[in-house]
């Protein structure tokens, strides 16, 4: 036998109303739950770009730090190269005349830059130009393989007439020069016909003319 009409209204009413009760109490959850979520997305949000925005800066003051650092090490290695050829050019004289026998000095310059007709420009550590021969000084702070490669290369292709053409013609003896040169490197110019001119136990001397001389 079923309940009166009116039980069954009243039990419907009860569980609609134990329903709306518990939707409206899981939705307040829910909203509570998403103003957490949306809290802890923004605070995520300005966490990130404050921390982009340091990244940033600190990049920023890496570059600069970078820049810095090359110009002053570039500063050093310009110094360090002038104080270099300080200590050398004044021996190439010497060399030139009394040992190299390129004759009495007719001209003589260094850190001379010159420019060809085609507008390419390169400077000379030291050029002693004598009455019997022109001397051709490259100086480095660190006598490379690589530096000694290019300098032969350079002969070579007989670059040093497209910069002087008034010595063509002339008798030129080149000069790789630096305070230390190893001895793989002297042995590369020595065969190329190179002289190489590095600190002796006093002063500045040619290293492997005895060699030059037998080949």
């Amino acid at each position: 036998m079923l309940p009166p009409t009116e039980e069954r209204v009243d039990r419907l009413e009860f569980a609609l109303e134990k329903f709306i009760s518990e939707s409206n109490l899981r939705m307040a959850e829910l909203n509570t739950a998403l103003s957490r979520q949306e809290r802890n997305l923004d605070r995520l949000e300005r966490d990130t770009e404050r921390k982009i925005t340091q990244w940033n800066r600190s990049m920023e003051e890496a570059r600069e730090e970078t820049k810095a650092l090359k110009k002053q090490m570039g500063e050093l290695g310009n110094r360090l190269g002038t104080t270099v050829e300080d200590i050398i050019v004044p021996s190439i004289r010497r060399l030139a005349r009394d040992e190299l026998d390129c004759g009495n000095e007719l001209a003589f310059s260094s850190r001379y830059t010159k420019t060809r007709p085609d507008g390419t420009q390169r400077e000379f550590d030291a050029l002693y130009v004598g009455e019997k021969a022109i001397l051709l000084n490259e100086s480095k702070v660190t006598a490379r393989l690589d530096y000694a490669k290019e300098f032969v290369e350079f002969l070579k292709n007989k670059e040093f007439f497209q910069y002087f053409p008034e010595y063509q013609g002339r008798i030129v003896k080149p000069v790789f020069s630096a305070l230390n040169v190893p001895d793989n490197v002297i042995a590369y110019l020595t065969k190329q016909g190179v002289y190489v001119v590095a600190m002796g136990d006093d002063v500045m001397q040619v290293v492997n003319k005895p060699d030059l001389e037998k080949i």
